[in-house]
């Protein structure tokens, strides 16, 4: 079946912030290609969400607690469940803080899956990925002058990424909750094209956004100080890639990605000891869950 409005439908994750979750509901119930169906992914087992899903009902909300923090890994793998089991054929993946910038995303996006064959996947903005050092690159400005689509390996959930429900109904591919937070996306994508899928962006659409965003002429500065606060995504971030490249058994990326990690925790220490201590403590951990196959959430990262 091809696309239409009817026929797609959109779910967002979201965790203790209903204010900002309602803006993101008006906005996409603001599209010109609005979604048949919201559905609100709640991760807090307070249900902090209940209330704006309710008051949204007759705008064909619906509301799903899962009880815990599942988080997006574990959000996005039930939304993509209950609504392709529902017979959307699209579905919109939504993080509560990303909603659409422009009215007219959903419709540009629709208008790309109905033309492109074996697209397992479209979004806003995507990037590259290195296969032989497990990096991410940065798609070009260049690179997005002219018209037409480009076909890319990630699609992140905050750039409006658009699932074709194919390859949930058929091929059974779900994100994988054990990796809780950071590269589910990825993960996903990577499972997508060797499945014989494809991701596209379109060029246009595409650098709308970079322009938005004021991010032209970007240079991309790896190893930059973080806040200490969020530090603890890097246990996430380190240990989901290495899980992420041994499934897809890139053992040269795993041996430069660990080799990276290492050097990491030494010039943390740029940034003074206390900081230095904890980046170093997050990404040993990290480095030690995967080689001990931890996965999950990890309680108490956050302190």
């Amino acid at each position: 079946m091809k696309p239409t409005t009817s026929n797609y439908a959109a779910f967002i994750m979201t965790y203790r912030r209903p204010e900002i979750l309602n803006d993101t509901i008006n906005k996409l119930l603001n599209q010109t290609a609005p979604p048949n169906k919201i559905l609100i992914i709640d991760n807090d087992p307070l249900k902090s969400a209940q209330t704006i899903a309710e008051n949204n009902i007759h705008n064909n909300v619906e509301y799903f607690a899962t009880g815990y923090n599942s988080g997006p890994a574990g959000a996005a793998k039930k939304g993509l469940e209950k609504l392709s089991a529902q017979g959307f054929s699209w579905i919109a993946w939504i993080d509560d803080d990303n909603p659409p910038i422009f009215d007219n995303i959903f419709e540009s996006l629709l208008q790309i899956a109905n033309s492109a064959e074996n697209l397992g996947c479209v979004g806003t903005v995507g990037q590259f990925f290195n296969r032989k050092n497990g990096i991410m690159k940065r798609v070009l400005d260049e690179e997005l002058d002219g018209v037409g689509n480009i076909e890319v390996d990630n699609i992140a959930g905050g750039m409006c990424k658009l699932i074709n429900a194919k390859v949930i109904v058929e091929n059974n591919i779900l994100p994988d909750e054990k990796l809780f937070y950071g590269f589910e996306e990825l993960d996903f994508d990577l499972r997508l094209q060797s499945a014989g899928y494809h991701l596209l962006t379109n060029k246009e659409l595409y650098k709308k956004h970079r322009l938005f965003y004021n991010r032209m002429n970007l240079q991309v500065n790896r190893g930059k100080r973080k806040e200490i606060k969020s530090l603890w995504r890097e246990y996430y971030s380190t240990r989901n890639i290495l899980i992420v490249l041994k499934k897809q058994k890139l053992y040269k990326a795993i041996i430069l990605t660990i080799a990276r990690s290492n050097l990491k925790i030494f010039l943390g220490f740029r940034y003074g000891i206390v900081y230095g201590f904890k980046n170093a403590k997050l990404i040993s951990l990290a480095l030690w869950h995967f080689l001990t196959a931890k996965t999950g959430s990890l309680n108490g990262i956050h302190e």
